[in-house]
């Protein structure tokens, strides 16, 4: 929008200069539509960051537990172990990194997720920002112009 020259003061005084009917009385306390208003107050959602299958993925990314040693003894459970210790062993590296990247997009989608939460409150934040110009860009231009009729 910088390469759009927009003074107020010349938007002012063209509106001014226009002939109007006596009837016609300007914007008098205009102020934005309500979709200002719902846009805002629907924006009212839990932060990404905070979502359950997040929290599902902290509490369950770390893939130790599903790879320990069976529980039991006597021959059965001895047997069981012996085969765990050579499937694991053997398994060992291709476990270490898919635990390690299992990790890294727990770690990664965190990140993401504080990023969207973060951009939705800047989006908010400037929403209303830039209702509260059209606010005062209609109260000056009611100024403007009852200062021309007056």
């Amino acid at each position: 929008m910088e390469h759009l020259p927009l003074d107020a003061r010349s938007v002012v005084d063209e509106l001014r200069s226009a002939p109007r009917p006596a009837s016609a009385l300007g914007p008098r306390t205009w102020v934005p539509s309500q979709s200002f208003e719902s846009l805002v107050l629907d924006a009212d959602r839990p932060p990404v960051h905070l979502n359950d299958h997040l929290h599902w993925l902290h509490q369950n990314w770390n893939l130790q537990a599903a790879i320990a040693p069976p529980p039991g003894g006597g021959l059965k459970g001895f047997v069981k172990r012996t085969i765990h210790r050579a499937v694991v062993a053997v398994l060992r590296p291709y476990l270490n990194q898919v635990q390690d990247c299992i990790g890294v997009t727990v770690r990664t989608l965190d990140v993401i997720a504080r990023r969207v939460d973060e951009q939705a409150s800047t989006q908010l934040r400037t929403v209303g920002a830039v209702r509260s110009d059209l606010v005062d860009f209609a109260h000056h231009v009611d100024e403007r112009i009852d200062g021309a009729l007056g």
